[in-house]
């Protein structure tokens, strides 16, 4: 009884709209009491919180919120305990409390972030992908934002090797987004965590994503900035990264397209400049690790997806038809792609058009 009041007791301090730092603070000077009933008021006798927050604190639906954590797996982390990130510990404003569906291991430490824009070009995409895979499959831990975009390919590649990848959100535990990543996220809780700092229910509110960017930054050893406009979240990454002393690379970009303006501006400002996944190798320290890459094979798909992949060609199809061919529901075989994109088996071309991907 007594864990579920502390866990209880953890996401009411979550729901504090309040610095890091200071709810670090707060976890720290009370953390013999958080198994404690009462928790709330005692931390406002001691002014640790005024009286507002914990009237707003116990206003709140917090049965509600622990039910999701018991219902859907969901661990909460603490900057004390044992499987809490280690590159995120010694860092002032890192998160005091995480939310974690999936599993976070050690070796997570040994990682990479791929970001970018939600509107990357089919170039942007693919350098993304392969960037991802090569370096996942040389044992390096891909991190990102779980976006549309740069982000969403970098998670596939590290899949695509079955390698390790963590996704930081900008949302509840609970809310998957974008919604088209719905099919994405399990995969990527087999093979790493889903992670936020926000409490269930949390809605993708435009302020929640700057945040999110420095626990990118911070789970990283480095950076990689694949394409982005002038006015980019990208740059909020990077800030934060310079901040923590981690390396930042950027693509080269064609100077004649507006989703490469940020990578070339980066470039100006210091960045350094990325081709290869072998500059990573070069410039950060990492443990690289070959491993063997396991083709995957045909007739281990579903039946479904095995007769959608065989109506795939080089030249683009559309969902619709696709759908057509496969006899399914256009939202069904929405689906069907997505899970033949995360196993490598296709690969979309921009506006709902996929083609076969070669293995």
């Amino acid at each position: 009884m007594s864990q579920e009041i502390k866990i209880a007791n953890l996401i009411k301090l979550s729901n504090l709209k309040t610095k890091a730092l200071r709810l670090k603070k707060i976890l720290k000077d009370n953390k013999d009491i958080l198994n404690e009933e009462d928790f709330i008021n005692q931390i406002r006798k001691k002014r640790d919180i005024s009286h507002k927050e914990a009237t707003d604190l116990k206003g709140m639906d917090i049965e509600k919120q622990l039910r999701v954590l018991n219902d859907k797996d969901i661990s909460l982390l603490t900057f004390e305990d044992t499987l809490y990130p280690k590159n995120l510990i010694d860092l002032e404003d890192a998160p005091p409390i995480l939310y974690c569906k999936g599993k976070l291991l050690p070796g997570d430490c040994n990682a990479i972030a791929i970001i970018g824009t939600r509107k990357a070009t089919e170039y942007g995409k693919t350098v993304a992908r392969n960037m991802a895979r090569k370096l996942s499959c040389r044992g390096v831990v891909i991190v990102s934002g779980m976006a549309r975009g740069i982000d969403t390919q970098a998670h596939i590649g590290a899949l695509e090797s079955r390698g390790r990848t963590i996704a930081v959100m900008g949302t509840g535990i609970d809310q998957i987004y974008p919604p088209g990543n719905k099919n994405l996220a399990p995969k990527i809780m087999e093979n790493g965590a889903l992670l936020t700092e926000l409490p269930p229910f949390s809605s993708p509110l435009p302020y929640h994503f700057p945040e999110r960017n420095r626990i990118i930054s911070g789970l990283s050893k480095a950076v990689i900035a694949i394409q982005a406009p002038l006015r980019s979240g990208v740059f909020s990454t990077v800030k934060w990264a310079l901040e923590y002393g981690r390396d930042v690379y950027a693509l080269p970009g064609d100077v004649t397209r507006k989703v490469s303006e940020g990578t070339n501006r980066l470039l100006k400002m210091g960045a350094i400049p990325i081709t290869d996944y072998r500059d990573v190798i070069r410039n950060t320290e990492l443990d690289i690790l070959e491993k063997e890459q396991i083709q995957p094979q045909i007739n281990d798909l579903p039946e479904d997806e095995k007769r959608v992949y065989l109506l795939l060609e080089q030249n683009p199809k559309t969902a619709d038809t696709l759908a057509y061919e496969a006899k399914m529901k256009p939202q069904h075989l929405l689906g069907v792609m997505a899970l033949l994109e995360i196993k490598g088996f296709a690969r979309e071309v921009g506006g709902k058009r996929f083609i076969k991907n070669d293995l």
